[in-house]
């Protein structure tokens, strides 16, 4: 009699495999949704960064700050076009970013993912960004939205 050769993996062993996959998802899938999260957070940042830049290089060539119309973003964007494109979608002449997520607190560890925030301009005619709709008032690391 011949041995006849075993080919392709038992039921046993295919689950066995799925189960240590699972396992080990189970411990990274909760990072990357972090890190995800910090990234848009960052891409806010840099975003508010940008505005500023190009309103510092505004005043630098014109000496003046662009005008707007009742602190209007939609108005200072108009004029800062120039410097910083036509990328920024205004909605109901509001400029609104995607953030990761947010939390109530520096200290509180409950992260709620998701959300926007605003982009607007203060007193002094700078940019800052404010909690829109069900955002909380602080980022994932703690920072809060309006002294960034």
């Amino acid at each position: 009699m011949k041995n006849k050769k075993r080919a392709g993996f038992s039921v046993i062993e295919i689950v066995l495999v799925l189960g240590v996959i699972g396992i080990l998802s189970s411990f990274i899938a909760p990072k990357v949704r972090d890190y995800l999260a910090i990234a848009k957070d960052s891409k806010a940042i840099n975003t508010l960064q940008s505005l500023r830049i190009a309103n510092e290089t505004y005043y630098l060539e014109n000496g003046n700050y662009p005008n707007s119309k009742d602190n209007s973003i939609g108005d200072v964007l108009v004029e800062l076009s120039k410097y910083v494109g036509d990328k920024f979608e205004l909605i109901e002449n509001e400029l609104l970013i995607d953030i990761g997520g947010s939390k109530e607190s520096t200290n509180t560890k409950e992260i709620k993912y998701g959300g926007k925030v605003k982009v607007d301009l203060n007193s002094s005619k700078e940019f800052i960004l404010v909690p829109y709709g069900e955002t909380f008032d602080f980022n994932i690391r703690g920072d809060e939205w309006s002294k960034l």
